[in-house]
């Protein structure tokens, strides 16, 4: 794990900040830099003068330095030596003060009385490295702004100290929204708080039961996720995936092409290279060439076999085979149709190269794709009613899934979707001819 550093070189953390931006990491390294400060772009290039280290960080939210990095400079050890000294002595005070500062914000969030009486305010959170959470989150602050009420959508960077509630503190929210978290450490009885499980998170997998509040009211996008729910003794409603019908709709006036296309991330970087984790790569594959479900028995089986972490081979190695693999094997059947792929990490396949387009921007972008397309391929492990199902259909371009509808207890969409188990089912679907689709009763 990289170590967030105070540079006294700013082009040495220029370089470093800038290298860690290309990569698209979900967790930046925070690169302070003193000197004259410089017109950036990077959330994790910070500029920081020495003299106001300490009234700056510990009434910030990032996370603090924890090393100062002298590349570059042609000083004595005897220097760097006082300046070390002194960079430890304001970051001992600076903690403290943050310490301090963290602890007076939660309790005073956890014993505030709110006036249900003043227009309401709703405090939202995301990941900007999420491909979807954030834009669900996005849309329901847009939503919510819409309709009158005051919205903070606090969009995480990569580079916040986690434990710092300064945000919420002064936004001093009436009702919390969360996606995949509870969140109520630092929030009062009277808030609101409504979480929506959307992944099978390993809060969710823990089995412990948990304290609910009055006012938490929990969500369950799928039964995939209901008996984790109940096993944690968690009441829940159902919530299924929503879409911005004002920009995924059909547009007569983009031409629909014969062709494929798929959007979404590459999986492969959440692989660790070790040799345990390569043989069960190689077993999962071969149950996923034959056909065979991923169900709990035989994912507990893999991860006994390899010793890994149940959680680990479910959420990292399955989904893994299922979008990469499967991607890379229909990008080798011979059909009529062009494929085109879009999201990060790509580019790393050289098989791939003739099909990778780079990235698009969430909303019309990828609704303008969608629309040019006959089908959308949208594989996923566990369950077949995601986002980009919702998003392709809505835009005409039929969906073709993974059909894990023997582990996700879904209800069927034969009518609108193209299932699939194998390469062969893949080849099927795009050497016949384009079935009729209705999306009417998935929509």
């Amino acid at each position: 794990m990289f170590e967030d550093t105070y540079f006294l070189d700013f082009e040495e953390a220029i370089r470093i900040a800038s290298q860690q931006n290309r990569q698209n990491l979900s967790a930046l390294q925070v690169c302070y830099y003193a000197g004259e400060k410089i017109e950036t772009d990077f959330e994790n290039l910070i500029h920081l003068p020495f003299e106001s280290f300490v009234d700056t960080l510990s009434k910030g939210v990032h996370r603090l330095p924890t090393k100062i990095d002298f590349t570059n400079l042609d000083i004595s050890d005897e220097v760097k030596e006082e300046i070390e000294d002194s960079f430890q002595s304001l970051l001992t005070q600076t903690n403290s003060i943050r310490k301090i500062l963290n602890e007076e914000y939660v309790k005073a969030l956890k014993n505030r009385k709110l006036n249900f009486n003043e227009p309401w305010r709703f405090y939202l959170t995301a990941h900007n490295n999420s491909q979807v959470l954030q834009y669900v989150a996005k849309a329901i602050a847009e939503t919510l702004e819409s309709m009158g009420y005051s919205v903070f959508f606090d969009l995480q960077k990569g580079t916040e100290d986690m434990n710092c509630s300064k945000n919420i503190f002064l936004f001093n929210p009436h009702v919390t929204i969360n996606l995949n978290a509870m969140n109520t450490w630092q929030i009062a009885d009277d808030v609101f708080n409504f979480v929506w499980f959307q992944d099978p998170m390993p809060f969710l997998m823990d089995g412990k039961q948990v304290q609910i509040r009055k006012r938490d009211f929990v969500f369950s996008l799928l039964p995939i996720f209901d008996e984790m729910l109940k096993r944690k003794g968690i009441p829940f409603e159902r919530q299924g995936f929503c879409i911005n019908k004002k920009i995924y709709k059909n547009n007569p006036e983009i031409k629909r092409e014969k062709k494929i296309v798929f959007i979404g991330s590459s999986y492969l970087k959440s692989i660790p290279y070790k040799e345990n984790i390569k043989l069960a790569v190689k077993e999962l594959e071969k149950i996923f060439l034959e056909g065979d479900s991923f169900t709990d028995e035989l994912t507990a089986l893999i991860s006994e076999k390899y010793e890994l972490n149940v959680n680990f081979v479910s959420t990292r190695l399955i989904p893994y085979i299922v979008r990469d693999i499967g991607l890379l094997k229909l990008c080798k059947i011979n059909s009529d149709y062009k494929i085109e792929i879009y999201g990060h990490g790509w580019d790393v396949y050289e098989e791939l190269t003739p099909y990778y387009k780079g990235s698009l921007k969430y909303g019309k972008e990828i609704a303008n794709v969608y629309n040019s397309a006959t089908f959308a391929f949208a594989p996923h492990q566990q369950y077949t009613l995601q986002q980009r199902t919702f998003e392709a259909s809505a835009c005409g371009a039929i969906p073709i899934v993974y059909d894990c509808r023997e582990i996700s207890d879904e209800d069927s969409y034969e009518e609108a979707l193209c299932y699939y188990k194998t390469t062969q089912d893949l080849e099927k679907i795009l050497t016949a001819d384009i079935p009729e689709k209705d999306f009417s009763r998935l929509l």
